[in-house]
């Protein structure tokens, strides 16, 4: 009697303890993934991007500079390169310049030559050292600059001696303590690091009203300051000043759009695991120069097969790609017929505005 009284006992037990673990598990809330950004109500309208490039209706060998332009109007230049400068009617009114690398094809460390300005293969230039384009553009225009690694520093000492003045960091505040007003009536400088985010606002703008947010992601690419822009005794022959790391950047502007610029770097993983699953992007702006960075290859399977992205923007091609608008360089070709064709291809013709919607589509591409 015993016996069969302590084997009900067991059943018992054995029978109730699947209940008990089933409540403890499901009195748990479930764990919850957190992502960047989508925690606004989109603002109607689209963003527009401008390429900056050397010739206009193009897409040519030194052309880097992209300008995005939100629907709120903040206006941001990317990567100033070797095609603008201060000077150029293309700018109007800039807000905010974000820079990935401090080499001398991004920073600018050569500027157009109006008076020979050369062949869309070979464009002309004439030098814009000691100061960079970024430097003259951010001083003329009173815009903020974002840069990693060491380069907001430096150029801040460079807008220094443009101006005579002083350069301040740029000003933070905001619930987070990380939103910049625009416009400013100076410039400043502020580094933005891999996994940090900074926001631009308009001025008077409410609380609650989105901004602009930018993110930095890590570049696999070198990022030494050329020695025509150091200041004396100089570096080294051979050598370069330390500009710390360069790095992409990951928008997020109010109508919802997530856009991410890879500047120059190599294939990773972490496109796909933290570039496409974290920051949930839709469009991508693709350096494809190939031999110091992706190449048409490794630029179309980072496309296909980490980031699928709605539309990708080829950049930084180093080549003659467009004639007459049509693709005709080599990489350009190869990158078109490479990439998968759920992802629309956005050729950069300068001067050429292109506009997005809030999932990355291009509303005035006439497809």
């Amino acid at each position: 009697m015993k016996n069969r009284l302590t084997l009900i006992a067991l059943i018992l037990i054995g029978a109730t303890l699947p209940l008990i673990s089933a409540h403890t598990k499901s009195s748990k809330p479930e764990p919850k993934n957190a992502t960047w950004g989508r925690n606004f109500t989109p603002l109607p309208g689209t963003v527009k991007i401008t390429p900056l490039g050397s010739h206009s209706g193009e897409f040519c060998r030194n052309d880097r500079a992209l300008l995005f332009e939100d629907p709120t109007g903040i206006r941001i230049l990317w990567d100033p390169g070797r095609t603008v400068d201060e000077s150029d009617a293309r700018l109007g009114t800039i807000h905010l310049v974000v820079l990935s690398s401090s080499h001398a094809d991004h920073i600018g460390d050569a500027k157009p030559n109006p008076s020979s300005p050369g062949t869309c293969a070979a464009p002309g230039a004439i030098s814009a050292a000691p100061n960079s384009n970024t430097a003259t553009i951010a001083a003329s225009k009173n815009t903020a600059v974002f840069a990693g690694g060491e380069m907001a520093d430096f150029l801040a000492r460079k807008i220094a001696d443009i101006r005579g003045a002083p350069t301040a960091g740029c000003p933070a505040s905001g619930a987070d303590g990380n939103e910049t007003a625009v416009p400013l009536t100076a410039p400043c400088t502020a580094s933005l690091r891999p996994g940090g985010t900074r926001i631009v606002k308009l001025v008077g703008a409410p609380q609650d009203t989105p901004g602009v947010s930018i993110a930095n992601f890590q570049a696999f690419h070198s990022n030494g300051i050329s020695s025509s822009l150091i200041d004396s005794p100089g570096v080294a022959p051979g050598t370069a000043g330390y500009g710390g790391n360069d790095g992409g950047a990951i928008f997020e502007f109010t109508n919802g759009l997530h856009v991410y610029c890879t500047a120059d770097t190599g294939l990773t993983g972490d496109m796909k695991t933290i570039v496409k699953d974290y920051y949930d992007v839709d469009l991508v702006v693709a350096n494809i120069g190939d031999m110091v960075c992706l190449g048409p290859r490794e630029g179309a399977y980072a496309v296909n097969e980490f980031l699928t992205p709605t539309t990708v923007i080829p950049e930084h091609i180093n080549e003659a790609a467009t004639l007459g608008g049509s693709p005709v360089g080599r990489r350009m070709r190869l990158f078109l017929q490479l990439v998968d064709k759920k992802t629309d291809v956005v050729i950069p013709l300068s001067g050429v505005t292109r506009a997005f919607d809030g999932r990355g589509r291009c509303v005035n591409c006439g497809k």
